[in-house]
């Protein structure tokens, strides 16, 4: 067996103001893994939709998903961990997600609704109408026992969700097999 640590790709899942992009960003800068921010793969039609606070269709969000999942296996094929902020908002999107070569690891990061909207109302970037968080909650899926993964309350310190996330990867890359490619 080798003695190189498996391929993982660390999904920091959750609805919009929860800080998947910030966590994830720090998590690829202290572990030297490529970072994705899933929203960047999402067609256009996609977007103009988020913009008004719809979620897209469920046929063009698994499309969507596919690219995601399609980027990490080839993120793996080169050997490389990674780490991806996307929603995965419901048991099929991880589904999806969990498709793709090596672990697929879940950190969800959750908040009370009131301190999400005030997040999200803060938000760097292109501003997300607050309707966009109502539809989210409604549709968002808690990780169940049977999926690999953690669930990291938001009011913790980002110095406290890095460690926490630090710690839960280190462990699921020596506790999970990955899969292999088909």
């Amino acid at each position: 067996m080798s003695s190189a640590a498996p391929i993982l790709h660390a999904v920091i899942m959750g609805v919009s103001g929860g800080g998947k992009t910030t966590l994830a960003r720090q998590l690829g800068e202290q572990l030297h893994w490529p970072v994705l921010e899933a929203d960047d793969l999402h067609p256009a039609e996609n977007l103009a939709e988020l913009q008004t606070g719809t979620i897209p269709s469920k046929e063009s969000s698994l499309k969507w998903l596919e690219t995601v999942r399609d980027w990490m296996t080839s993120r793996a094929e080169e050997n490389h961990s990674t780490v991806v902020a996307c929603p995965s908002l419901t048991r099929k999107h991880r589904d999806i997600l969990r498709q793709a070569h090596g672990i697929v690891f879940f950190i969800h990061l959750y908040g009370t609704r009131d301190v999400l909207a005030r997040r999200m109302a803060q938000r760097v970037g292109p501003p997300m109408p607050p309707e966009l968080l109502e539809e989210q909650l409604n549709l968002l899926q808690r990780l169940t026992t049977s999926e690999r993964g953690l669930q990291l309350d938001i009011m913790r310190t980002p110095e406290q969700l890095v460690e926490d996330s630090l710690s839960a990867i280190a462990f699921a890359q020596r506790a999970y097999e990955p899969s292999a490619p088909s």
